[in-house]
């Protein structure tokens, strides 16, 4: 298949536009790659640095209750508590408060130690509300920091604790700070307000900044918690639409995760930008390509396809072909020797087809002034027949049909009738054959309107002719030929059907194309003449349609435009 000038055009922009829209996709993705590392990378040495730092201060915090947990006023009590008047215990146990204080006032967090002395089930505490409760005490595990609400200072809140024993038997060690501290510290963390960051593990609620987006950190902590995190690492994680990086750091410490939600549309704004600005370009550039190929393809493609298409339908016989494009350029000069070139050739066509159509006419009246020798002969010997067994109205009805049908067959003078006097010459015809073959029967229906119009003479008796002989005398069954008449759309029709064999569907597409093309030396003119009278006498609409009947055999359909006061002929 030839490729158009249009296709070769639009090929080519596309095989220019497709490796700049490659390379620069490429170069976008590396950007972003690197935009995506790098976050990651100032993300996790931030959240290192705030991991270290709280551990740090947690460790702080352990060493300061083990630290008091060795002093020797603690050690002093412990070891004297049953022997000392209750005055010098008070005193004892207020030196032992004092300095619980001054190792909690040491750490910028908010933080309580408390001694649990297991054998007189006493309670030294810097939080006055702390209570022993041996139960509770034995509950808790040690060695490991726990979150859980406890009661400090006289108010319920969330706080972590770390339960050990201390170097002196009997003697419980726990160390507490709130998670206002934790706070304090995410909120310092938080750089804006589309970064969220908060301590996160399976099964606790999270602790966050005091202006957190909780549904936002909620829905984070829900997806989290289907999957396994290790120790360190980053997602990416898609929440409302919006595109994430997920950073996450354990503190050895707590065995808390420290997450840092990261939008990624913040830092991909501009490389977004700059890539919708770059297609942009591109669509823009294609669109003005596609034109200049449209203004190309309208004023050079396609006037050269519809003159090849006049040429091609020269060639196919379609003579009255003409251009009616005006291109207002080069072509159309070409489109106006090439209209007057087929008005030229189908002038000189026209005058060679009218003249074999005379010719044809001349053979036709020639053919109507000889008598049928083998119907002439077949109607009289059943004259004969008849006299012999005396039926006289038979002979009588033969004789009148036959000559009412040579008469009307032999005149010569005008070409032209009316449709009710080749009805009646249909009539005295199948009248005939009825009489001769008995065993067929035939139905005209023909409008009262129609019967009046002027058509040329002999059209209609061939075809019911060929109904009788194709149809009925081929057919062993008792044969029925029908014919009627319609006007509609501006066309009259006159349709014979008959019962007989018929023909296929290829038989009856190969006898329509050979209708429609030049009569040839050898081939009979009795269809094909009947064809090209209405097709050159009544317009491109008119002709003759075959088709297959409901009754199974053929149906004929002769067609001709309305032209209401022209003269047939």
């Amino acid at each position: 298949m030839k490729m158009t000038i249009f296709v070769k055009i639009l090929l080519l922009i596309v095989a220019l536009l497709i490796p700049v829209i490659l390379l620069y996709g490429y170069s976008n993705q590396v950007s972003e790659r690197v935009v995506n590392d790098t976050i990651k990378s100032e993300n996790r040495n931030r959240l290192s640095f705030f991991v270290s730092q709280m551990d740090m201060m947690v460790d702080q915090l352990l060493r300061h209750s083990l630290n008091a947990s060795r002093d020797y006023s603690i050690r002093e009590y412990v070891d004297s508590r049953s022997e000392i008047d209750p005055v010098v215990r008070l005193q004892r146990i207020g030196r032992i408060v004092d300095m619980l204080n001054m190792q909690t006032s040491t750490s910028a967090w908010s933080n309580q130690i408390i001694f649990y002395l297991q054998g007189s089930q006493e309670v030294i505490s810097t939080d006055y509300s702390a209570r022993y409760d041996e139960a509770a005490l034995r509950a808790r595990r040690t060695g490991l920091w726990e979150h859980r609400e406890e009661t400090g200072f006289g108010l319920k809140e969330k706080m972590f604790t770390y339960v050990q024993q201390s170097d002196m038997e009997g003697v419980m060690v726990e160390v507490r700070f709130s998670d206002d501290s934790l706070k304090n510290m995410l909120s310092r963390l938080k750089q804006n307000d589309d970064r969220e960051s908060f301590l996160y593990r399976k099964g606790d609620e999270p602790i966050v900044n005091y202006t957190a987006n909780f549904d936002l950190i909620r829905r984070t902590a829900a997806k989290l918690d289907e999957m396994r995190l290790p120790g360190n690492g980053s997602i990416n994680m898609e929440l409302d639409g919006r595109a994430y990086i997920v950073n996450y750091i354990r503190s050895v410490s707590l065995d808390w995760h420290l997450v840092d939600l990261v939008p990624l549309d913040s830092f991909f704004a501009p490389i977004h930008t700059s890539r919708n600005l770059f297609y942009s370009s591109i669509g823009l550039l294609t669109a003005l390509g596609i034109l200049a190929a449209l203004l190309l393809y309208r004023n050079v493609q396609r006037p050269l396809q519809l003159l090849q298409r006049g040429v091609q339908r020269i060639k196919e016989g379609q003579y009255a072909t003409r251009l009616r494009m005006r291109p207002n350029n080069e072509f159309d000069y070409v489109f106006l020797r090439f209209n007057e070139m087929a008005g030229q050739i189908e002038e000189l066509i026209d005058k060679v087809y009218k003249e074999t159509l005379r010719s044809k006419e001349a053979t036709l009246k020639q053919l109507q002034s000889q008598i049928n020798p083998h119907f002439l002969y077949n109607c009289l010997f059943y004259i004969k027949n008849m006299a012999k067994l005396k039926e006289h109205e038979a002979v009588e009805a033969m004789a009148l049909n036959l000559g009412e049908y040579y008469r009307y067959t032999t005149r010569l003078e005008h070409a032209a009738t009316s449709l009710r006097e080749e009805v009646k010459l249909v009539t005295n015809y199948l009248e005939i054959q009825s009489m001769r073959l008995q065993r067929f029967h035939y139905e005209i229906d023909i409008p009262a309107a129609m019967l009046e119009l002027p058509i040329p003479k002999l059209l209609l008796q061939p075809l019911v002719e060929n109904a009788v002989l194709h149809g009925v005398e081929r057919s062993d069954a008792f044969g029925l030929i029908e014919i009627r008449g319609e006007q509609r759309d501006g066309l009259c029709r006159i349709i014979v059907e008959d019962n007989g064999p018929g023909m296929t569907e290829e038989a009856r597409a190969q006898l329509l194309r050979r209708i429609n093309e030049p009569l040839e030396e050898e081939s009979g003119c009795g269809l094909w003449n009947i064809h090209q009278r209405l097709l050159h006498g009544y317009g491109g609409r008119s002709g003759l349609q075959f088709d297959a009947s409901q009754r199974g055999g053929m149906q004929v359909v002769m067609v001709w435009e309305m032209q209401e006061g022209r003269e047939q002929g």
